[in-house]
């Protein structure tokens, strides 16, 4: 029985391991690649790839996907003499040889049948060693082809990766010096002799194909010189085209900077005429606090007292409360009321007590956080509508143009394989883009409601019992709604612990401001206990919770290892 434990656990631990940790660490620093073509049409090719390992391992692995009519036989393998095993699976051909951190040479041989067209002029090879398909980037590559015989008679060159890395050598030896081969390139090569070195090939097609190769030769060479001059000119082009952008958005930004400091300096020397003590009531205090501070679960506590300075609510101990009136002003007033007087307390009434009640079942916690993300849209929209921030349509219109001129840019730079002007033109649109659809400025509005609040924050502690008793009622119950709603942490109970703000207004108003400052820290910590049940139980839910294409004809693949 402990036996059968232990290999039970063993197995779901292995299973657990992320497939990343077995991938084999390797580079294929070198391939070279020799294909004799032969009188008969077949090629014989020998390949040698140099693998580095830098970790353990069981083999290296080579695709080949023949062309169209194409086949591929004999397929060996071996390393020093030394003949390796090889399983097949489809094209995919598995070398195994363990090993661990070492530097390995392989020889592959293989041979292709009907992979040469022959026609009454030339005959041709036309194949692709590696193709798009191909996920294992080669360090250094060389294709050689062989013609059955020697010749001078050839015609060769190559497309994408292969293009003008063909060199005729003597004897008609054809070398396509690739160098570094990214993965997922293409590189078909093509090579053509005279028909006369392929005695005992049948003739594949009765037409000539010498002058046909020779346009396509001329036709890729002209392309190439059209793309540089292109790709030049494109250059020029993109370059003024990013020093404009770049431009026209900094002078944008730049006045509405300016802009923006002139307002601020003008509100803050409206507010400073005014020298209130307490900023007057614009919105609703959970909206204020939203505004200035953002809202938490504080901010639950201060919207409920606010509910109690407007008479909806009336609180008649430390922790009970009960509605008087439902008709409230704003919409999240009345969700607030039915979520915590209706959905946690219930006939009317709301303890301090009721929400670790609440909490108790596992099924209100979803519930509770709805009525939460609910409650808090509720108030964000009256933010919203308020008007604390300009609409700037007319200079987001502007950000969000410049950025959708800079898409067409950013594909003819592709296009053109300028990457470096790429970078630049995307982070140029993205900041437009970023600029159109977040930039929100505040309104002079939502500018005096911010500095208004902050100011008071900053002086608050310097404010004495008898500033305090100057003011009203209702003053003073806002003041210490917002700075309540606005800490991330009410102090506790303990007397030692009160801020001097809230000995000096206690003094000032005894028989309210301290019942305030003794109830909110009771709610407010069983609503952040509810927070962190939820958040605890959504962690607990997400652990538990668990094309082809290819090179001419094709064919293609690539290499890698196990």
């Amino acid at each position: 029985m402990k036996r059968s434990f232990i290999v039970a656990f063993v197995i779901f631990f292995i299973l657990m391991i992320p497939v990343q940790v077995f991938a084999v660490d390797f580079s294929i620093t070198n391939v070279k690649i020799d294909a004799y073509m032969l009188e008969n049409g077949d090629v014989d090719v020998k390949e040698v790839h140099t693998y580095s390992f830098e970790s353990k391992f069981n083999g290296i692995t080579r695709e080949i996907i023949p062309k169209k009519g194409a086949e591929i036989t004999n397929f060996l393998a071996n390393e020093d003499g030394k003949t390796l095993k090889v399983e097949k699976k489809g094209h995919l051909y598995k070398v195994h040889r363990k090993g661990k951190n070492e530097e390995i040479n392989v020889e592959l041989q293989y041979k292709i049948k009907n992979g040469v067209s022959k026609y009454t002029d030339m005959t041709e090879f036309y194949w692709p060693f590696f193709d798009q398909r191909n996920e294992s980037p080669y360090g250094e590559m060389t294709i050689i082809i062989h013609p059955p015989k020697q010749t001078d008679d050839v015609i060769a060159f190559g497309y994408d990766r292969s293009f003008r890395s063909e060199q005729i050598n003597q004897n008609g030896i054809v070398q396509f010096n690739l160098g570094k081969v990214l993965d997922g390139e293409n590189g078909d090569i093509r090579v053509a002799y005279d028909s006369s070195l392929f005695p005992g090939m049948t003739t594949t097609s009765n037409t000539k194909i010498k002058d046909q190769l020779v346009k396509e030769k001329e036709s890729l060479e002209i392309k190439a010189e059209q793309f540089a001059e292109n790709q030049k000119n494109m250059s020029i082009f993109g370059i003024y085209a990013i020093i404009i952008t770049l431009i026209l958005l900094i002078g944008i930004s730049a006045i509405e900077y300016l802009s923006a400091k002139r307002k601020r300096a003008l509100v803050i020397q409206e507010i400073e005429k005014l020298k209130l003590l307490v900023p007057s009531q614009k919105m609703s205090m959970a909206a204020t606090i939203m505004h200035t501070k953002g809202l938490t679960q504080t901010g639950i506590v201060a919207a409920l007292l606010d509910l109690v300075r407007k008479g909806n609510v009336e609180q008649v101990s430390d922790d009970e409360f009960i509605i008087l009136n439902r008709n409230s002003e704003q919409n999240h007033e009345k969700i607030l009321i039915e979520w915590l007087f209706d959905e946690i307390g219930e006939n009317g009434v709301f303890r301090s007590g009721d929400i670790d009640e609440y909490i108790k079942n596992k099924k209100n916690l979803q519930t509770y956080n709805g009525s939460w993300l609910k409650w808090y849209q509720a108030v964000k929209k009256e933010v919203k509508d308020f008007g604390v921030y300009e609409k700037k349509v007319i200079v987001k219109g502007l950000f969000g143009l410049i950025s959708i001129l800079m898409i067409p840019l950013s594909v003819l730079l592709i296009n053109y394989e300028l990457f470096l002007l790429l970078f630049f033109s995307i982070v140029l649109c993205m900041f437009g883009l970023g600029m159109a659809i977040f930039y929100k400025p505040l309104s002079w509005e939502g500018l005096t409601i911010r500095h208004e609040w902050w100011l008071f924050s900053n002086r608050l502690n310097k404010i004495m019992s008898l500033d305090w008793k100057n003011t009203t009622e209702d003053t003073r119950m806002r003041a210490v709604m917002y700075q309540l709603g606005t800490e991330k942490k009410v102090n506790p109970r303990s007397q030692k612990n009160i801020e001097p703000w809230q000995n000096e207004i206690g003094r000032a108003d005894d028989s309210m401001m301290m019942y305030y400052l003794i109830t909110a820290p009771v709610l407010t910590s069983g609503f952040s206990r509810a927070e962190a049940k939820y958040k605890q139980s959504v962690a607990a839910d997400s652990s538990s919770s668990g094309s082809s294409s290819g090179g001419v004809g094709g064919g293609g693949g690539g290499s890698g290892a196990f």
